[in-house]
């Protein structure tokens, strides 16, 4: 089999291919499209303009929202008191975000500012996608982050009313009023819940806060 070579040495000379001096070309030109869809991304919004949902790879979430807020992109991971553990025989509450695989970012929308945000490690894409995307108002952004704070989606909250089969809505977060049911949780009402959307929502079966749920 024929083996393409990038580059040769040949009487003293290196020889460059054309192959390498496309590859070159194509890198270059990649990351000139990728650093002009992250300035658009950067470009700052309106007070009043929406926010989207990044899906992240679960337990990257704060590794995104430092590589975006490096970048100049405003976002936010709303963050809770998670389940209590042991630790080296202690007991330990950890602070983990509200929505498992989540970052919610503001910008000025457009095709460049998207493909900048869903183009960098550990995004895989955003919230509807980037024809028709799934919006959250600024103000309620601003509640969900507010809420969180002040321990309303902490893992220890009991909702003794959402069991497994049992059909809910969503009241807070980029996924508020999506309705749907839930099919995997805990026994005793604490904790998380998968919840499997209607169909009519377009999203994956997502894990949220019981806290989050109300029942339909």
């Amino acid at each position: 089999m024929m083996q393409h070579r990038d580059t040769a040495f040949k009487n003293g000379t290196i020889i460059i291919s054309d192959r390498a001096v496309a590859k070159r070309e194509a890198a270059i030109r990649d990351r000139r499209i990728g650093e002009r869809c992250i300035a658009a991304a950067a470009n700052h919004a309106a007070d009043d303009s929406p926010w989207f949902a990044l899906k992240v790879m679960p337990g990257r979430e704060l590794a995104v929202e430092n590589d975006l807020k490096q970048h100049g992109i405003e976002c936010l991971v709303p963050m809770r008191k998670g389940r209590e553990i042991r630790r080296r025989g202690r007991l330990v509450l950890p602070t983990i975000p509200v929505m498992i695989g989540y970052v919610l970012v503001r910008f000025e929308p457009s095709v460049d500012a998207f493909l900048g945000v869903c183009g960098l490690e550990f995004v895989d894409r955003v919230v509807g996608g980037m024809v028709s995307p799934r919006s959250i108002t600024h103000s309620e952004v601003k509640q969900f982050e507010e809420r969180s704070r002040n321990g309303w989606f902490d893992w220890s909250r009991r909702s003794p009313e959402l069991k497994l089969h049992a059909k809910v809505k969503v009241t807070h977060g980029p996924f508020k009023g999506a309705e749907g049911k839930i099919v995997s949780a805990r026994g005793d009402g604490l904790g998380d819940a998968v919840v499997e959307f209607f169909s009519e929502f377009n999203v994956p079966p997502a894990l949220l806060p019981l806290a989050i749920l109300e029942k339909l």
